[in-house]
C-alpha cells in the first residue's frame, strides 16, 4: 500500500502555490521605492495611471494602474508650457511600469537646482512642477 504522506504534500504545496498567484493578480502596480521612500507620486484624476520622481539620480517612474485598454504618457520638460525633454509610454497594460533615470544618460540626467515639470496622461491629463535639488 502507498503512503497518503506524498499525496498530501503535494496537495499542500499546490494549494500553496495557487494562493501565491492568486495574491500576485490582485497586487497594484508600482515601482520598487528608493530606500528613503519617493519624493514625489501622483495620480491621475481617474485613477488610470501613477507617477513616482525620485530626485536623487532624476528617477522617473510611471505605471498603468486600470485595465482600461489606454496607454499612459509621459512628457518631462523644463517647466510647464516649455519643450519637452523627453517623453516614453507606458506599454502592456495594467500593472505595467517604465523608468527612466540619469543612468540611461543624455536628456534623462535632469541638471540639478531646475524646475521641471511632469505631464502625463491616459484617459485625463494632469502636470505637476518640482525642483530638481538633490
Amino acid at each position: 500500500m502507498k503512503s497518503h504522506r506524498g499525496i498530501r504534500a503535494a496537495v499542500a504545496l499546490s494549494s500553496g502555490v495557487l494562493a501565491v498567484l492568486a495574491f500576485q493578480g490582485t497586487a497594484s502596480a508600482a515601482p520598487v521605492p528608493p530606500g528613503d521612500g519617493w519624493d514625489h507620486v501622483w495620480s491621475g484624476a481617474s485613477g488610470d495611471f501613477k507617477v513616482y520622481v525620485e530626485e536623487h539620480g532624476d528617477l522617473i517612474s510611471a505605471c498603468d494602474t486600470k485595465a482600461d485598454g489606454k496607454t499612459p504618457t509621459v512628457w518631462v520638460g523644463p517647466g510647464t508650457g516649455e519643450t519637452t525633454r523627453y517623453s516614453f509610454r507606458v506599454t502592456g497594460g495594467s500593472g505595467s511600469c517604465v523608468s527612466k533615470s540619469a543612468s540611461l544618460g543624455g536628456v534623462y540626467n535632469l541638471p540639478e537646482g531646475q524646475k521641471f515639470t511632469v505631464t502625463a496622461c491616459s484617459y485625463g491629463c494632469g502636470a505637476w512642477p518640482f525642483v530638481n535639488d538633490h
